[in-house]
């Protein structure tokens, strides 16, 4: 069995699917069928996709009113339905609800090069239509919602590594996964430093204090959040925007789109082709998305996952995944110094 799938039909039993529930939507159902985390509600007006939040009131009004301000300029981004007492949710057996309006569409492909050129292009319309979001939400909540220093993170995901570390150091048993994480984390905290070095070397503080280039970001721009029909995309799943440079969200989708097609420079070079068929992007920001990509974002991430037991996955997937992981190593490598020596050092990115 897919465990991933698995823990998708266990969350989903979390829902409260009652006729009282629906009464209080003010939704008249005629079906309901699961997909992925949520459900999608068949009714009299039109397919609707109900969603169970793990986050407060105040992030589903902050996400709502940064969807609603983008919709302005730009229409392809899935948005809050709004209620009869004009709220964006429902709260209901001490859980909180959201309702879309389906959009329609299949999942786009990142083996395409022509998808991924146009989904990098409504990146950029996005960002674009999100000028002045960052503004608009601190004279709305009296509070500036950019995200957390950068610089702040990584030393955090350094921190973070070396209690690690310290943790795994003390088991008397260690299993595969384990030893894979002794043997290599010493080289990835290397790693990290550098990535702080070069970032204590670039124009990221510049780059903030600036703001021209500060815009919300998505920061899960894989494929299945992308929706395409007739050429045309949408934008879904905003769970985990955050108000930051865009170049944070190039480079999660670049990761993305490369991750798993051996960190194919090709693919990167449609990536920042097609977001500067509409914004073209600052020297600058390209030598920090090189930094950036030099971040061992996947080593990190599965380590944590696993040791903080922030997902619902058995020891299997965790090793099957973490195995995959270093298999890639060398074509991330090869990728970095394709990229230090073409692309992005004292140049633009090549066309």
């Amino acid at each position: 069995m897919n465990r991933t799938k698995y823990s998708e039909k266990n969350y989903l039993c979390d829902y409260d699917l009652s006729l009282k529930f629906f009464e209080e939507l003010g939704i008249k159902v005629n079906d309901i069928v699961p997909l992925r985390k949520v459900f999608l509600v068949y009714t009299d007006e039109g397919n609707k996709i109900l969603k169970r939040v793990n986050y407060d009131v105040d992030r589903v009004n902050l996400i709502s009113d940064s969807l609603d301000y983008v919709k302005k300029s730009y229409e392809h981004v899935i948005t809050y339905k709004r209620f009869k007492d004009d709220s964006c949710y429902k709260e209901w057996n001490g859980q909180i609800y959201i309702v879309m309006d389906i959009l329609n569409g299949r999942e786009a492909s990142f083996s395409n090069p022509v998808e991924i050129d146009l989904c990098a292009e409504n990146i950029a319309l996005m960002h674009k239509a999100s000028k002045g979001l960052r503004e608009y939400l601190k004279d709305k909540y009296k509070k500036d919602f950019l995200d957390i220093s950068l610089k702040d993170k990584i030393k955090e995901a350094y921190d973070d590594l070396i209690w690690m570390k310290s943790l795994v150091d003390t088991y008397k048993y260690k299993n595969e996964f384990d030893k894979l994480f002794v043997n290599n984390v010493d080289k990835y905290l290397n790693e990290i430093k550098e990535v702080q070095n070069d970032l204590e070397k670039s124009s990221y503080d510049n780059l903030r204090q600036d703001g021209d280039t500060i815009r919300l970001c998505h920061n899960d721009l894989a494929y299945h959040n992308f929706l395409t029909k007739n050429n045309e995309i949408n934008i879904i799943d905003f769970d985990f925007m955050t108000i930051d440079l865009r170049v944070m969200d190039i480079w999660n989708f670049i990761l993305k789109c490369i991750k798993n097609a051996a960190f194919d420079v090709d693919k990167m070079s449609t990536c920042i082709n097609g977001y500067e068929n509409v914004s073209i992007l600052k020297k600058e920001e390209k030598e920090l998305l090189y930094i950036l990509i030099k971040f061992p974002k996947d080593f990190y991430t599965i380590s944590r996952d696993y040791y903080h037991k922030r997902k619902n996955w058995e020891y299997e997937v965790y090793l099957s995944r973490f195995e995959g992981k270093f298999s890639n190593e060398d074509f991330r490598y090869e990728f970095l110094k394709v990229l230090e020596n073409k692309f992005f050092i004292g140049s633009e990115v090549k066309k």
